[in-house]
């Protein structure tokens, strides 16, 4: 997410930088007051990005949102729908900003069986590696 902000000049206001630090230190961030500076901040920046006709900022705000008070897995998989559109290199980046995780070059049956990620549903998957089917 704050590279998503960098580059499409949100990480610029406090505001946003704020929540950025918070999650990086692992800090859970309460939802808002619908009148506190942070959500007036991204009202403000969404009404700016459709008056410019902005596409990727505003998308990168409502991301932020996801990041925020959403699913953070959901927004993990738009930020790169985003960032492929802005960066050859999107993949290599996400993986290095995700932490280098083992990925198959192709996500097999084996791999959705054993995907602990409560926002996919792996049942069938897992059902069927446990039969050895896959």
């Amino acid at each position: 997410m704050r590279r998503l902000a960098v580059e499409t000049g949100l990480a610029k206001y406090v505001e946003v930088r704020a929540v950025l630090d918070a999650l990086e230190r692992g800090e859970a961030v309460l939802p808002p007051d619908r009148s506190g500076p942070l959500v007036q901040r991204l009202r403000a920046l969404i009404v700016q990005s459709d008056a410019h006709r902005d596409d990727f900022r505003r998308w990168a705000v409502e991301k932020l949102v996801y990041a925020v008070w959403g699913s953070p897995h959901r927004a993990v998989y738009e930020i790169a729908t985003i960032r492929r559109r802005l960066s050859v290199d999107w993949r290599a980046e996400l993986l290095a900003d995700l932490g280098n995780p083992p990925v198959p070059p192709l996500p097999d049956g084996r791999f959705w069986g054993a995907l602990r990620n409560p926002d996919v549903d792996s049942r069938s998957y897992a059902a069927r590696y446990a039969q050895g089917q896959d």
